[in-house]
């Protein structure tokens, strides 16, 4: 079999299909270029390396001659990597889902010679099944569709890229008092009391939605808010979405308990849910959640960890086409590398059943662990009983490990490693963790390095020594989220200048006379913007730069800040009313602004004793909307700090003492060089 167009690519899901019988081309002006010249219609197919049901539709049709006879005669066949080109993903994504009412990957687009989509859906079989019709029976009937109603076909592409521009209008509203109150009612009703998360299934990890009530229930005093973030995550550890022996957690489950996952591993999830855990943990004090989130930072590390010092994309699930096999056991399985006693065991504990729900076997989970039954049943002591488990678990990894080994897309990303750099950062200053936050600072360098043009341009990808694609409003905002972390996670002034770059491309960029931005600076096929400010499984760039330039109008209290922020609410203002639920990332940079939270300038050495013991006062409890700087008194780092920061610069020692400036809005109070002085400051501020 000979390599088609693909082969140059260095994308590796692009590679998988570099010998398939289809005559691929990469996604381009050449291959748009190439339809128009022929007049023929474009099947584009988007998927990701580690999408089971992509690598499921290459085996089954983009490998099978009859169908690639169909595509290549009949139409010009454009295969997309969705994480190169999140841009083309979006706007086909969005339009499915607007003619379908599904969405998902791999994603299956048929689109007239000019880029405007007709027909599409997800998964097609090769013949039908499944209920689907398939893809020897579909093709002829586009082709002859094509051939003999042009027209007819362009009415409906017409329809569809007219349907686009009304989705993605902005609907201005001043973001109502109050609102926020209401995504949390709506939260609540969605809220699945037995099993956390929200909604049925499948059932998706949400991290930002947990962010959002875990810092809704500090704001408002509201405990059941704080209740339903930390038990969801609960369930969740409890569940089979969460790697027991190797860390990590899947991608979502595929039923309501968390038990029967899809199990692929996204940077951008573990990312998310780090920084949830590691608010959890600050809100409750619960060390459970400490203790998922290093287990977490240890996955991410080992398994994503570039030698470059960035993170990886992802990592796959299917083996040999069995998508979860590397995951999954039997009891029998379990008793031949264990043995009979410590077999049973950890079947017991880990819900090892026969037959288990997936294909006959199970993913460990802790759903059903009873551990006082278990100690009364193999006669353990509770420290015996968990020393025995923790053996158990070691050992079955090494098998599982040696047993196969999984693919990882070695791509970086700078959306994901913004995403992941932020949640490090924040979860290394409320963990005390600080080798985290020199994890994220590096993984920072890289992107600034490696992945930013000489002109300041940022790209979206990097592999192999090659930077690819203009990245898109998402990439941006994530980056200048993770910069803003550092900032404060590292208290270098240099970080908070970084966040101010990201905002300011972002006004040049992408920003919208309307005052919201769009998601790419050029429009999309048929001069259609992608807008939208409601979440996904991430949270929105728009809500991800409303979140940023929220702490910046707190920080540096310009006008033109605020005025931005204002206009950014406005724009996406009717559609918060009309489904608040779904804009909760975008309501919690309201929060920010709203909110009761203090800023506090502690002025000292970090490494004196005094400055340390202010700074421990400040991290006594939750709260999430209180900004804590450290500034030194004097030389090169407080001159910068007085650039960054013209407020903190007339902040002195008091005595020779260090001493805590405690101010709303930067307007503050005589400093305190006491801890107990700065803790009754703070409560009565706050």
């Amino acid at each position: 079999m000979g390599r088609n167009r693909l082969a140059e690519e260095r994308s590796p899901y692009l590679l998988l299909h570099a010998e398939d019988p289809v005559d691929w081309r990469p996604w381009g002006d050449a291959a748009l270029e190439e339809a128009r010249q022929a007049g023929k219609p474009i099947f584009l197919s988007i998927g990701y390396s580690t999408c089971h049901w992509c690598h499921v539709m290459h085996r089954e049709s983009f490998l099978d001659a009859d169908v690639a006879r169909w595509l290549n005669e009949h139409f010009i066949p454009i295969k997309v990597d969705r994480e190169e080109h999140p841009d083309v993903d979006e706007f086909y994504m969005t339009a499915v889902q607007a003619m379908t009412g599904e969405g998902g990957w791999p994603l299956t687009v048929f689109l007239t010679p000019e880029g405007l989509p007709f027909y599409g859906g997800t998964y097609f079989p090769k013949t039908r099944r499944f209920g689907r019709i398939g893809l020897l029976e579909l093709l002829p009937r586009i082709v002859e569709l094509w051939r003999t109603r042009p027209e007819d076909v362009r009415r409906v592409a017409e329809n569809a890229r007219r349907g686009l521009r009304s989705l993605f209008a902005f609907e201005a509203r001043p973001l109502e008092e109050g609102l926020v109150d209401e995504a949390y009612r709506a939260l609540r009703r969605e809220y699945d009391p037995v099993h956390g998360g929200f909604g049925t299934a499948p059932k998706f990890p949400l991290a930002h939605r947990l962010l959002f009530l875990l810092r809704y229930g500090a704001e408002k005093k509201e405990p059941e808010a704080t209740v339903m973030a930390a038990e969801t995550l609960r369930k969740m550890a409890a569940g089979a979405i969460r790697d027991h022996l190797g860390g990590g957690w899947m991608r979502y489950a595929t039923d309501r308990a968390w038990r029967v996952p899809h199990f692929e591993k996204m940077l951008y999830d573990q990312a998310l849910l780090l920084y949830a855990l590691a608010e959890a943990a600050a809100a409750t004090g619960e060390a459970t959640f400490r203790h998922l989130a290093e287990e977490t930072v240890a996955y991410v590390f080992e398994r994503l960890g570039a030698p470059e010092g960035a993170f990886c994309t992802a990592e796959d699930a299917d083996v040999d086409g069995v998508e979860g096999a590397y995951y999954l056991f039997t009891p029998e399985e379990v008793r031949a590398v264990l043995g009979e006693e410590d077999g049973a065991l950890f079947s017991a504990a880990y819900d090892i059943g026969s037959p288990g729900p997936i294909e006959g076997k199970s993913a460990p989970n802790l759903m059903r662990f009873e551990p006082k039954a278990l100690q009364d049943r193999f006669g353990l002591s509770e420290a015996a009983l968990f020393q025995r488990l923790e053996t158990a678990r070691k050992r079955l990894r090494a098998y599982r490990e040696a047993r196969h080994r999984l693919f990882v897309d070695r791509k970086i990303l700078s959306g994901p490693n913004g995403l992941m750099i932020a949640a490090l950062a924040r979860a290394g200053e409320l963990l005390g963790r600080p080798t985290w936050v020199a994890r994220a600072e590096a993984a920072y360098r890289f992107v600034r390095e490696w992945l930013t043009g000489d002109d300041g341009t940022l790209y979206v990808r990097y592999i192999d020594g090659e930077r690819k694609n203009i990245a898109t409003l998402d990439d941006v905002a994530a980056l200048a989220w993770g910069a803003l972390e550092l900032f404060f996670a590292a208290q270098a002034p240099a970080y908070l200048e970084e966040a101010r770059r990201w905002v300011a491309y972002a006004d040049a960029r992408f920003r919208a006379p309307e005052g919201g931005y769009r998601h790419t600076a050029a429009a999309g096929p048929g001069g259609v913007s992608v807008r939208k400010a409601a979440d996904g499984a991430i949270p929105s760039g728009n809500a991800l730069l409303a979140f940023v330039r929220a702490h910046l109008v707190r920080l540096l209290g310009r006008p033109e800040d605020a005025e931005a922020l204002e206009a950014l609410f406005t724009a996406f203002g009717g559609r918060a009313f009309a489904r608040p639920a779904e804009h909760a990332f975008l309501l919690a940079a309201r929060l920010v602004v709203e909110g009761s939270g203090a800023e506090v300038v502690i002025v000292g050495e970090r490494e004196h004793p005094a400055t340390a013991a202010l700074v421990r006062a400040t991290r006594e409890g939750y709260r999430p909307h209180t900004f804590v700087l450290v500034r030194p008194p004097a030389g090169p780092e407080a001159e910068a700090w007085d650039r960054a920061l013209p407020d903190t610069a007339a902040m002195r020692l008091v005595g020779g003492r260090p001493a805590a400036y405690v101010c709303r809005r930067m307007v503050c109070r005589a400093p305190v060089t006491d801890p107990d002085a700065l803790r009754a400051a703070l409560a009565e501020a706050t």
